[in-house]
């Protein structure tokens, strides 16, 4: 039987995968920078960790979502974006193995941490069925940016993250998922990222290929 899930017609969805606890909290970082940056545009948003996957165990794929909208979500107590318009991979190596594209929408952005061609990529890329869905994949070597620092090592339990906020490797995958989409304004991402010089440098060196 398939399960029937609401959608809110104008939200965005961004989902982002990665490896349990030794990349959790990066990950954690891209979607709680691209949700505040949409509230501070106005946006009502949403950020928080995967409940379905837990407990989370180390290099084991989970991940954590955001979600952005002009009007109040009504999805608000879903714990899980089925329906993503941007996918986001923070390790390269997840995209071979996992069905990173299961349930996107036309019009998907991919944004995949990596030093590789994307054109590279797609053939690991699945299911392939979905690939018609996607609109562009997008590459920024974030770890090359002299970001790859381990800044905690954490759980995604689902608790509220009082640690510094976009420090590393997260902020300069937010500036290239800000930049690929357009979803979020540069200066916004500024206003709430502690490092600001991560986030431009995501947003300048981010590749965009055209599906």
């Amino acid at each position: 039987m398939t399960l029937a899930v609401a959608i809110d017609a104008n939200m965005r969805e961004i989902t982002v995968w990665t490896r349990g606890v030794t990349l959790a909290k990066e990950a954690r970082d891209v979607a709680t920078l691209m949700a505040k940056a949409g509230g501070v545009e106005g946006l009502y948003v949403q950020s928080f960790d995967n409940y379905v996957d837990l407990p989370d165990r180390i290099n084991v794929a989970c991940k954590s979502y955001a979600r952005l909208s002009p009007e109040p979500i009504e999805t608000y107590y879903e714990y899980e974006n089925y329906h993503p318009d941007v996918v986001v991979v923070t390790e390269e190596t997840m995209v071979k193995g996992h069905n990173i594209l299961e349930g996107c929408k036309p019009g998907t952005v991919v944004v995949i941490n990596t030093a590789r061609d994307p054109q590279k990529l797609l053939k690991y890329i699945s299911p392939k069925e979905k690939l018609a869905n996607v609109k562009a994949i997008a590459t920024i070597d974030a770890n090359a940016l002299g970001m790859n620092v381990m800044l905690t090592f954490d759980g995604t339990e689902g608790a509220g993250d009082d640690t510094t906020i976009g420090a590393g490797v997260g902020a300069a995958i937010a500036g290239a998922v800000a930049k690929a989409t357009g979803y979020a304004k540069l200066e916004s991402l500024l206003k709430v990222a502690e490092n600001k010089d991560a986030v431009k440098l995501g947003w300048d060196k981010v590749t965009v290929l055209a599906l």
